[in-house]
């Protein structure tokens, strides 16, 4: 499985992948999910503060030999991790 974590405005973030789905989670809670492909979006929106929300999206990009995951906050890249991977194929 791969993880990308990271905490944003005191929310904790995370996207990850396994070789059936990927999963956007937002303080522990998975607010989505969808069959892995090659390339995935997976969205939601969460309260970050007081009166202030932000639109989340998580992305798994895979091609041969490499998975790619990533975080953003309204379209402004907040982390991203590469992956070596020779497990799964899509």
């Amino acid at each position: 499985m791969h993880k990308l974590a990271v905490t944003y405005r005191g929310t904790k973030l995370r996207v990850e992948s396994d070789q059936y789905e990927g999963r956007l989670l937002i303080n522990g809670l998975i607010r989505a999910r969808i069959k892995l492909t090659s390339v995935i979006r997976l969205t939601s929106t969460v309260q970050t503060d007081y009166e202030w929300h932000e639109l989340i999206e998580g992305t798994i990009k895979q091609k041969p030999g490499k998975v790619t995951l990533a975080l953003y906050a309204n379209n402004t890249q907040i982390a991203r991790k590469d992956f070596c991977s020779q497990l799964w194929s899509i």
